[in-house]
């Protein structure tokens, strides 16, 4: 079945997307003498079990898995970065499942309101993804429950502390970069299979002593590997990365997820312990042996990187774009509507409701009377941003996006069974800049899957033969998505 897309909708949203200001308009005393600074800090995010006002549910592969304990501590981590003329840039990343947009705009004013002494140019919240953590979002929560907003706030809280620290903790600082790949490291579970194997990793070091202030490193897979069954808090794999990166390296080390939609994970890997020599005996082992991995992928990179030398007189350049994503999803739709999924706020697209001024508001509590909700009525706002340092790109990408728009691999020719017959294809974020490029995804927002909209297929005859859809549609906010982002992020780029 062939379904309409709404073009005029979505490019009436393409021209409804502005640069998004800076966070603050003044600028630190930083002497050009000074050189590049950074500073990193990192503040527990774990939930607390037994004091917590309503039960803890983990955001894992099932609805309704109250947690039972603590494996391992979550994390805010900070890196903050200035460069010789003044120019700040921060990024946050949360060891979470996701952290929407109306909770990232808190956050950055909360940071301006506590902490104006720290001026911040651009900050980027991101999460980690990790489906071991508590559930933020309410997707993983019983119908009739909500998310904990008290744990919300003080997430803000403390990523807001981490950040205002590592404003503090700045030093004159020498910046490496470097790339590898892991493969065999992750699987595809949809079709077309393609995985982005690419590995980047950011280094810095005090320019006075040569210790570690910091490492990001960003890799492409779904941190999952904890399973279903799984009761216990985890930040998953991305912890025993950075364990890893951080004995070695020194400082506070970041880990990114990138292009991990079409459910790319790790979980279902046949990976020999390296203690043992056979399969790794659980899955909390087998996170730690593919954290490890990557960790020590990561550090390779950064050696030969030190080997060629630091980036010189690294400047900073950065822009981001606010941009209105259809929300044509019945499940997130209903799922706001009852208070389930986490309040935020929708606008309404042409035709299909009141005016921003005539009472667009936070769902469920400030719906008017005359609100009709239903898929394809209402907008979310998101964001999508670029943030240059020298050679190093970061491209921040508000969901789960799919490997196909990270490094190509677009189904060509088009499946006859997907759903849009002729959908031009998106452009893939690696092949559009010549940079070293950080794909950091679930950054200022969880949009869930970004799908090439000719792969959409919700609709029979399916795709590839199949007689039921593959899994991803039904946690995208819909087929407009794809596009609607990578448009934007081809004009920053």
């Amino acid at each position: 079945m062939n379904i309409t897309f709404r073009l005029g909708a979505c490019l009436l949203l393409l021209e409804a997307c502005s640069h998004a200001p800076p966070l603050t308009t003044s600028v630190p005393a930083v002497s050009a003498a000074a050189g590049f600074l950074a500073g990193a800090a990192a503040r527990d995010i774990t939930p607390d079990l037994a004091r917590s006002s309503q039960t803890v549910y983990v955001a894992g592969l099932e609805r309704g898995s109250a947690a039972t304990g603590i494996r391992d501590p979550l994390f805010a981590r900070a890196l903050v970065m200035t460069d010789r003329k003044g120019v700040t840039v921060g990024l946050v990343i949360l060891d979470l499942i996701g952290f929407f947009h109306d909770d990232v705009e808190e956050l950055r004013e909360e940071l301006k309101r506590r902490h104006p002494e720290t001026t911040i140019d651009y900050l980027a919240v991101a999460s980690t993804h990790t489906h071991a953590g508590p559930d933020v979002l309410g997707l993983w929560t019983p119908v009739g429950g909500s998310v904990d907003a008290d744990y919300v706030a003080h997430v803000r809280s403390e990523a807001v502390e981490a950040v205002a620290e590592a404003w503090r903790l700045r030093r004159p600082a020498l910046v490496y970069t470097g790339t590898a790949t892991a493969p065999g490291l992750a699987i595809d579970t949809r079709l077309p299979e393609v995985i982005d194997e690419t590995v980047m990793v950011m280094g810095l070091r005090a320019a006075s002593d040569g210790s570690g202030i910091a490492a990001l490193v960003q890799w492409n897979s779904h941190p999952s590997v904890m399973g279903g069954d799984n009761t216990e808090i985890s930040a998953d794999f991305p912890r025993h990365v950075v364990q890893v990166v951080e004995k070695e390296w020194g400082g506070t080390a970041l880990y990114a997820s990138g292009a991990l939609g079409g459910q790319i994970g790790s979980g279902r890997l046949k990976i020999s312990d390296p203690a043992t020599g056979k399969r790794a005996a659980t899955r909390a082992r087998l996170a730690e042996i593919v954290g490890g991995r990557i960790g020590e992928i990561a550090l390779g990179a950064l050696q030969e990187a030190g080997a060629t030398g630091d980036v010189r007189d690294p400047m900073f350049r950065w822009r981001s774009r606010g941009v209105l994503v259809p929300l044509d999803n019945p499940r997130f739709t209903e799922g706001l509507a009852i208070g389930l999924i986490r309040a935020r706020r929708l606008y309404p697209l042409p035709a299909k409701g009141p005016r921003d001024d005539a009472g667009t508001g936070w769902l469920p509590q400030a719906l008017p009377r005359d609100w009709t909700l239903h898929p394809g009525a209402y907008a979310l706002k998101s964001e999508v941003a670029v943030v240059d340092l020298g050679p190093i790109r970061w491209v921040l990408v508000p969901g789960e996006l799919y490997p196909e728009l990270s490094i190509g691999g677009i189904q060509q020719p088009q499946d006859p069974g997907a759903d849009f017959p002729g959908a031009p294809s998106e452009p893939a974020l690696r092949r559009l800049s010549a940079r070293q490029i950080f794909i950091i995804g679930l950054a200022n927002d969880e949009l869930g899957y970004i799908i090439p909209r000719s792969e959409w297929d919700s609709e029979p005859p399916y795709a590839y033969g199949r007689e039921e859809p593959q899994y991803g549609e039904k946690n995208s906010c819909g087929p407009g998505t794809a596009p609607i982002l990578l448009n934007a992020l081809a004009d920053l780029l």
